[in-house]
Parts: C-alpha cells; structure tokens; sequence
C-alpha cells in the first residue's frame, strides 16, 4: 500500500496496520521490489476478481468490482474525498458485474456498500445507497452517499438515531474471503519482499485496507454545512447540526466518525464548560490513539496478528471496543496523564 492510502487506513483504523516497509531507506532495489510487490497484488486482486465472480452473489460481484480498481491494484488513491463520478470510468466487465450485484442485493447493506464503494456512476451510487437507507431508516451514513445538498441532507439526517457503518462486519466478510483465496507462494514472496508470510494476519490487514479505502463515507459534505458562515444559512441549521455531530461523536462505530463528531461540536460549542469538556474527549481521543501506536510499533508486524486475534471477538463491534481492549492488554489507562497534551507538528 502506499503512504497516502496507509493513512487514511490510520486516521480511520487502528496504528497496528501500518504498512510492512517493503524498501529500505537507501536500498537500490527498493523500487524493484515495490514494483514486484505491486504487479503481485494485481494479480491476485485479478484471480480473486474472477473467482467472486463466477461465485455470483450480490456481495461478491460488487467485491469483484471493486477489486478492478485502480487505487485497489495498482496503489493509486483518489483523493478521500473525491465524487465516485471523478474517478476514471470503470471497466465493461466490472460496471456488469455491478449491474448484476444491484439487482440481486436486496436488504444486504455491505452488498450496498460495496456498490457505492465500487461504482464511478451517480446514479447507481445513488440507488445502492437509497436501499441501504431503506434497510435502515434510522442510519446517518447511507445519507452521506446521496449527494444530497446540505440543506436536504440536515433535513433527513434529523430523523437519524445511529451513524453505523458496519466497518467491522465488512472487514470480517472480506478477511474470510481473502482467506479463502490466498496469494500464491510467488506472490507472497513478492508482496513480503522474502520476508515469512503470515496468512490470516495477511488477510485481516488486507482487508481493513480495503474497508478503509471503500466503506468509510466522506464526511466533508457535512462537515462544511455545519462551519463557519454557513451557520448562520437559517434559524435551524445549528441545532441540525449538532444533532448529527452527537451521533458522529457517540455513535460512530469508527474512530474517523468519532473525531468529525467531535471537531463539528467544538465548531459549535460556545466558550466555558462545554467547549472544555470536548477538548477533554478530544485529548483523550489523542492519547488513546498515540498509545494504540506505540503498543502496535513493539509488536511484531506492528501488531497485525493482535489485530487478526481481535477480529475472532464477535462482542468487537466498533473500533472503539478494539482499541479498548488494545490498551487494557498493553497495561494502559484510558485517560491520559495529568497536563499531557498531543504532540503538534
């Protein structure tokens, strides 16, 4: 993966998956062996492509789909908060599959998802993310992939109770699909640059890559209806606003939701007590990830296989509850020290 992608895997997920260093500072081979990492990922991202396929399911064929793109095989990353329509078009085979995959999800929300995170087409993004929404009325996140104006989009987010985007039930489905479907020894040579390759763990971060690049909505919509100037559009727009960024900040099953929650609160939170109270959980947030890191940079492969174990948990829905448990088997306590304050660049 690349530094750009790797990112947005740690700003929404958790510091453990931080890509393997596949060339060495000064290492005259490394471009060779980034090149050799890359062609081996497409190769089995193809292969994998093929087989979803042929299986058929709604699931699958969107999977199958996404895996044709090229942020997927190649390491190129769009920008996080690109329109899908922004991308370069999809390919006839995979805009079929997606067409077949739609026609057959039904209820299935990650079915949907993998829709929207698949499809270059407005329309058919907006399809799959009306029939999540459908599935689950009280749900922010499938608003966020509606396109919708800011006004229209407050509107209906006021009927939300939940911002859920399910991350954890995509990346189990996606782990037990990669597992299924293994590199071959030539690749994993390839994408471990020699190094001994660890089958589950491989599959488990691959598979928060994916989720991370694909299911996580961009909140920047939301973000910029509920700042500044636009405030101040109509009577109402503050209080819609907060209304979302508390579901954000206490009800996001990821870390990246909590902290748009938390910073849209800040936008709207006077000075005094409620302000201090946020940057408190703000603070607290900081440290919670600054320890996450530094546990998973003592553990082999920066901690993937205490990753891979977590997943087995069913009671782990959020990443929340992860990073909990990270803390709690490294010994340390969830508020930070007395005066700490985060490290600034």
């Amino acid at each position: 993966m690349t530094r750009t992608l790797w990112l947005a895997v740690l700003l929404a997920a958790a510091p453990c998956l931080q890509a393997q260093d596949w060339g060495r500072a000064g290492d005259p081979d490394a471009a060779a062996l980034e090149q050799a990492r890359i062609a081996a990922h497409r190769a089995q991202a193809s292969r994998l492509a093929q087989a979803l396929a042929k299986a058929g399911g709604a699931r699958e064929l969107a999977f199958a789909a996404l895996l044709q793109e090229p942020m997927m095989t190649t390491g190129a990353v769009m920008d996080a908060d690109a329109a899908p329509s922004r991308r370069a078009p999809a390919d006839a085979q995979a805009t079929a599959w997606l067409r077949v995959a739609q026609a057959k999800a039904g209820n299935d929300v990650l079915a949907h998802q993998l829709v929207i995170a698949a499809t270059t087409d407005d329309a058919v993004r907006d399809a799959a993310a009306r029939r999540w929404q459908a599935a689950e009325p009280g749900n922010l996140v499938p608003l966020l992939s509606l396109g919708l104006p800011a006004e229209a989009l407050l509107a209906q987010a006021a009927r939300a109770t939940e911002a859920d985007v399910h991350l954890y039930d995509g990346v189990r489905w996606m782990r037990s699909v990669l597992a299924r479907h293994p590199p071959t020894p030539d690749e994993q040579r390839a994408l471990t640059a020699g190094e001994p390759f660890h089958a589950d763990e491989a599959a488990a971060v691959a598979a928060m890559a994916y989720a991370a690049a694909g299911m996580l909505p961009s909140y920047h919509a939301l973000v910029q209806a509920c700042r500044g100037t636009a405030l101040q559009v109509s009577a109402a727009r503050a209080g819609d606003c907060r209304h979302v960024a508390t579901l954000l900040a206490d009800r996001s099953d990821n870390v990246l939701g909590e902290r748009v929650g938390l910073s849209m609160l800040l936008e709207l939170a006077p000075r005094g007590a409620e302000r201090t109270a946020i940057e408190a959980r703000q603070r607290r947030m900081d440290w919670q990830m600054q320890q996450w890191g530094r546990l998973a940079s003592q553990q082999p492969r920066d901690g993937a296989a205490q990753f891979a174990r977590l997943l087995d948990d069913p009671s782990i829905r959020s990443e929340r509850q992860l990073l909990a448990r990270v803390l709690q088997e490294g010994g340390v306590p969830p508020e930070p020290p007395q005066g700490w304050r985060p490290p600034r660049d």
